[in-house]
């Protein structure tokens, strides 16, 4: 059997207070393409319950979704007593899930939560990579699809999402099984004696412009996370053209500063740090040179 085609989609957090926070989303140049709640009939509803979905973007088709407790199945409510708020999973688009079971699992890919279809609109499961992370994979059926935004940035400031940052423990290695088995490709590689980072990207970039980053902690507040909760999907990926005011703005939006814009040596450009509502890591950067 061919190796599925992966499309990079969305990271879900895991919120105590999507409500409240999601307003400091849309203060800083974001907006809602979709909202998914338990009222809609046959959207994702298990015996365990319904759902309570928030999709944000800014400027591309990378997306975040913010989601509300109380969380659907037993495995995602131990996650989150475990680290509280935070980013869950990245979601992975692809024609045939059920398909995708097996390639994950025969590629050292554990399962969390057993394929199941969801009323019409999707059907997928979640698979744990070599390290831990969260693989969400997801096939669109019927006419149902969330909704993509318009692929160019936001704003005076030119804010656009990117994609996520997961800390990996073997950096080498993970960025190995990432190209291997998910058929991502290099796009950025700024590593040396397995430290850094590299950007990866699936076969539809760069016109849908995500990636997904692999790295190894290069900040006091990454090396704080990964020592607490292991290797983990630690950040929020953005680009701004002015990355001053876009970093300016989103403190002014009600996120807690890190670090302000300042040269990054591992990619060459001034890149800013930030804490979104719930607590995640939330990176704006130049746009690298071409």
């Amino acid at each position: 059997m061919a190796a599925p085609t992966y499309q990079l989609h969305h990271l879900c957090i895991f919120e105590r207070h999507p409500r409240e926070s999601m307003w400091n989303w849309l203060r800083w140049y974001h907006a809602i393409p979709a909202y998914y709640w338990e009222g809609i009939a046959d959207l994702h509803h298990t015996g365990e319950g319904g759902v309570d979905y928030t999709f944000l973007a800014c400027g591309a088709p990378f997306q975040m979704q913010l989601e509300a407790p109380p969380y659907q199945f037993e495995y995602e409510r131990n996650w989150f007593a475990q680290h509280g708020s935070g980013i869950n999973h990245v979601c992975w688009i692809v024609p045939n899930a059920y398909d995708t079971v097996e390639h994950l699992q025969s590629n050292g890919a554990a399962v969390a939560m057993e394929y199941e279809e969801f009323g019409g609109t999707y059907n997928g499961f979640v698979a744990i990579d070599p390290e831990g992370r969260w693989v969400e994979i997801m096939e669109y059926v019927n006419d149902f699809k969330t909704p993509d935004v318009e692929f160019r940035p936001v704003g005076h400031v030119g804010l656009q999402t990117l994609g996520a940052v997961q800390l990996c423990r073997d950096l080498d290695s993970q960025v190995e099984w990432y190209q291997d088995v998910l058929g991502l490709r290099t796009v950025l590689d700024a590593r040396s004696d397995n430290d850094g980072l590299v950007y990866l990207a699936d076969p539809a970039y760069p016109a849908r412009r995500c990636v997904n980053v692999l790295a190894t902690p290069g900040t006091d507040a990454e090396q704080a996370m990964m020592a607490e909760h292991g290797p983990v999907i630690s950040s929020i990926l953005y680009e701004a053209a002015d990355v001053d005011q876009a970093w300016a703005d989103a403190v002014a939006a009600g996120f807690g500063a890190i670090s302000a814009p300042a040269p990054d040596d591992r990619i060459g450009v001034r890149t800013g740090y930030l804490r979104e509502p719930s607590g995640n890591i939330v990176q704006v950067r130049e746009p690298l040179a071409a």
